[in-house]
């Protein structure tokens, strides 16, 4: 890819963040071009929506790019899709666009690594231990990674999945996301698992 790149948009309240495998359903015509022109471009961009209907897709907002897996268009009553979810984006356009040849909104946005020297970080034991608890309760929130990751990596998938989990407004997230480490998302989820014995109201 080049250093910015132009694709199909999607918005999602699911907010997928890279190095896992994500499922999204849907139906009508608007979601149904959408997936066509991820297909067609090879790629989307997804974006972060909150309930209030707020986007994350002003410029240096960050999104996740995303390349199509399966689309199951007929054995239920919505269709599904599996995404492979790659890498994260820093949005270079002032505003999305519209492809005229892709008959979607677009996106336009450069590749970035996120937090490349994650060290090893402390006190990620009991933030693990309540995402594996999540899992065990809510078998269905249960991501899959792309693949077997070394530890450092493990830290940041380890703040990416609970990013994706807690209803947090999603300028916290993007605050937290465009730290400069991973210490400072650690940090907040440590705190935020001190006030409360667990969390059960994940819904966005």
């Amino acid at each position: 890819m080049s250093s910015s790149c132009c694709f199909p948009l999607m918005i999602s309240r699911e907010h997928f963040m890279p190095q896992r495998f994500a499922r999204m359903k849907g139906q009508g015509v608007v979601f149904i071009a959408s997936l066509r022109a991820a297909e067609k471009a090879g790629g989307v961009w997804l974006a972060f929506q909150d309930s209030d209907g707020n986007s994350a897709v002003q410029a240096n907002d960050l999104v996740s790019f995303a390349q199509v897996s399966h689309i199951d268009w007929l054995s239920k009553a919505q269709i599904e899709v599996e995404f492979k979810v790659l890498h994260w984006g820093k949005v270079t356009s002032g505003k999305p666009g519209f492809s005229s040849t892709w008959v979607s909104p677009t996106l336009c946005a450069e590749k970035i690594e996120l937090w490349p020297n994650t060290s090893i970080q402390k006190n990620t034991a009991a933030l693990q231990s309540a995402l594996a608890n999540i899992n065990l309760q809510y078998p269905e929130l249960q991501t899959a990674n792309l693949e077997q990751s070394v530890q450092s990596e493990q830290v940041k998938n380890l703040c990416w999945r609970w990013l994706e989990l807690l209803p947090l407004p999603i300028c916290t997230k993007q605050r937290l996301l465009k730290s400069p480490s991973a210490s400072l998302c650690i940090r907040y989820l440590g705190f935020i698992l001190r006030q409360s014995d667990r969390f059960t109201h994940l819904a966005r």
